[in-house]
């Protein structure tokens, strides 16, 4: 699901290096909103951080949930809004709007969904994703993270059938002849795609990814406003209450 480009707040507008700068190399960029996650009925699935479930878990206990059905079910204004309240869940902001986070985290615990996966590329995005670049030709791709030079050749097969998630946490999937990469960055709830406009229209499609393309200016804090007034920070008892 192709989503209009959020508009940034002036003062992000005019702030530094944009994604595209970054990844001047490629036709475009495409921010894949990392999906939410419903547990199957019946399941006993659990989320734990530091006892996070294995790929082939939650790829048989889950269904995706996307941002806008988040949006809409919770009453937010917008993806913007879900992202900053998800960066201060993950700490990567240090305060949020009050009303919009008791509103993100009631929907979130009474139906005990799972939230946007920071960091790494979500698990049940992989194996589609990997099975799509082999469709395309490709047997194998570099798999590294962001801290690292060295860039690893896998077989695209062996990471498929591989049970645990991708090896590397900040995942950078990179086909052989660079033509396409995924990157997901620390603390943040989406990956950039980048490759020629053609090839990204036929990943989103096929995947039934949801995100948006970059324009010229889009910044990594694309969401980011400044807030002063209902706010919780990290000490509010607001934080670590359950809505459910």
């Amino acid at each position: 699901m192709e989503l209009q480009t959020p508009i940034q707040a002036k003062y992000v507008e005019n702030d530094g290096n944009s994604i595209r700068q970054h990844y001047a190399e490629y036709e475009a960029t495409f921010v894949i909103l990392h999906p939410f996650l419903k547990i199957k009925d019946g399941s006993d699935i659990k989320f734990v951080t530091g006892k996070w479930p294995i790929k082939d878990e939650i790829v048989k206990n889950t269904t995706r949930l996307t941002w806008t059905e988040i949006v809409d079910e919770a009453q937010l204004k917008d993806i913007n809004e879900l992202d900053r309240l998800l960066a201060f869940l993950h700490c990567a902001r240090r305060t949020a709007d009050k009303d919009g986070w008791v509103k993100l985290m009631t929907v979130i615990d009474t139906n005990n969904y799972v939230i946007a996966q920071v960091d790494n590329y979500p698990e049940i995005l992989t194996n589609p994703t990997l099975e799509l670049l082999k469709s395309y030709g490709y047997d194998k791709v570099f798999h590294y993270s962001d801290i690292s030079d060295e860039r690893t050749s896998y077989d695209i097969q062996d990471l498929i059938n591989e049970k645990n998630s991708l090896p590397e946490s900040h995942t950078r999937i990179l086909t052989p002849d660079n033509k396409i990469l995924f990157e997901t960055d620390f603390d943040n709830r989406f990956t950039y795609l980048s490759s020629d406009r053609k090839t990204i229209g036929d990943i989103v499609e096929r995947l039934d990814l949801e995100g948006f393309y970059c324009n010229d200016n889009t910044k990594s804090h694309w969401s980011y406003e400044d807030q002063n007034k209902n706010l919780i920070d990290w000490d509010s008892e607001e934080r670590n209450k359950n809505y459910a």
